[in-house]
């Protein structure tokens, strides 16, 4: 018969209860880092919806581009739902009332911000403008979700006649919130909401 030193048993069973606890760590670890994983790549997901909005709405009448108002178009198509609703409270409206204006879908949307686009006599844009944003937040529950983000929008009106100098700029300052759905795996935006706090004439050349 075999007689087994207590000792040596007992390093074996401290030994193996050692290896338990780490395996457990390890699995907790790797379970939380996929999770982190997970997490982050939602966020950024619904965080490049905010900037496919940003990116075609600068395309509409995109100097030297006949076919600016297409390639915005498509550029909302990716990230908007085809019954996507865009509301509009115009700075000094009460923002805890109706919107002043809805629009549905990205088509007719597109319509709306191609129409503001300075244009000379010939119907050529004479315009740029650019988004910047920022202060995002996003919030998901399942397969919905909802990100908030500030807006620094200008628009500059230039003299194709004068070298292009630029004639007068406007700045508009805001909030976006979008509500975004899962659609067959895919995030897309299902409503926008746009408050304005301020829009202003920098300057105007005479």
């Amino acid at each position: 018969m075999t007689t087994i030193p207590l000792q040596a048993t007992a390093s074996r069973s401290t030994l193996l209860r050692s290896l338990s606890l780490a395996m457990a760590i390890a699995v907790g670890f790797f379970s939380t880092t996929a999770s982190a994983a997970e997490n982050l790549q939602v966020k950024n997901d619904i965080v490049n919806l905010m900037l496919c909005y940003g990116k075609g709405t600068d395309t509409f009448g995109a100097p030297g581009n006949p076919n600016a108002y297409w390639d915005g178009l498509a550029t909302y198509e990716e990230c908007f739902t085809e019954d996507a609703k865009f509301n509009l409270w115009p700075a000094g409206f009460d923002f805890n009332g109706p919107p002043a204006l809805s629009i549905v879908g990205p088509t007719a949307w597109a319509q709306f911000v191609d129409a503001g686009v300075p244009r000379n006599d010939a119907g050529d844009s004479i315009s740029h403008g650019q988004h910047m944003l920022s202060n995002f937040m996003v919030e998901t529950q399942g397969t919905a979700g909802s990100l908030t983000a500030y807006l620094n929008a200008t628009r500059t009106v230039f003299d194709p006649e004068q070298n292009g100098v630029v004639t007068n700029v406007s700045v508009a300052n805001g909030t976006y919130t979008l509500h975004v759905e899962k659609i067959r795996g895919k995030w897309m935006v299902k409503e926008l909401d746009l408050k304005l706090i301020s829009f202003v004439d920098h300057f105007s050349a005479e």
